[in-house]
């Protein structure tokens, strides 16, 4: 009897030992990028665009302060390709015109953002205006973090995860059927939106600002919605995936 106890109390604790280790290993983001209307831009997220104009090319965002004190955060561009970066206007906390590989920015400081907050700085932003060569995509990767009071890089805080990644991508020969290499066909007359998807997924569509016009559900194969109203105007499609990657891409009607 003594035995049978014993067993049951080491298995009690094995339970209690395996539920707090799976609560507490957990990683969760310090912080998050978002749109100028508060929805969430995926870490890894692709943002792309078919313009170099203004204000059809420029991405307005956000970084949310998950955390529950005061946080530090930089932007690394840690991948460029299709340019030499002349031609990317980044605003984070400074604004550049022309930014570098590797290069941090703001270049000899910080943005500080504290709890449940964003930062301060208005008009943050991404905007390419390089054409490219006009067959390569012109392709840059944001890398935020956070870093410590003299700067320098926050590499182990337990259970957070202190690094967000955006990629920003321009091709002036996007078609309408190239998101996340699956290829979807788009037609849009008289209010009626015509999307052939070979697999089932989410879309959002959003207008340049952000602002949610509808959420739609597509099935694979022919997807007809009506009464939607695209006519002139430029919006952001949200196509969000059962593997919880998503693709954003901006089209014009």
């Amino acid at each position: 009897m003594k035995h049978k106890v014993m067993k049951k109390n080491i298995f009690i604790l094995f339970i209690i030992l395996f539920y707090q280790f799976n609560t507490y290993s957990q990683n969760e983001f310090a912080f998050q990028v978002e749109n100028s209307e508060g929805e969430v831009i995926q870490d890894n997220e692709t943002l792309n665009f078919n313009s170099v104009e203004y204000p059809d090319a420029s991405f307005s965002f956000f970084v949310r302060n998950l955390t529950d004190e005061t946080i530090f955060v930089r932007s690394q561009i840690t991948s460029i390709s299709g340019t030499d970066g002349s031609g990317m206007e980044f605003c984070f906390g400074e604004c550049y015109f022309g930014v570098l590989e590797n290069f941090s920015y703001p270049l000899a400081s910080f943005v500080e953002i504290e709890s449940g907050q964003v930062q301060t700085s208005v008009g943050d932003h991404f905007y390419n205006q390089d054409l490219g060569d006009g067959e390569t995509p012109v392709e840059y990767t944001f890398r935020f973090y956070m870093v410590d009071a003299n700067g320098d890089e926050v590499v182990s805080v337990p259970e957070l995860i202190t690094s967000y990644m955006v990629n920003y991508s321009y091709s002036s020969s996007l078609s309408l059927t190239e998101i996340n290499n699956i290829n979807f066909q788009v037609l849009y007359n008289s209010d009626v939106l015509n999307i052939t998807s070979p697999v089932n997924c989410k879309l959002e569509i959003n207008d340049i600002l952000g602002r949610k016009i509808t959420d739609l559900d597509l099935n694979s194969g022919i997807n007809l919605f009506e009464n939607i109203n695209l006519e002139d105007k430029v919006v952001i499609f949200r196509f969000k995936f059962s593997d919880g990657s998503v693709s954003s891409k901006k089209f014009i009607f």
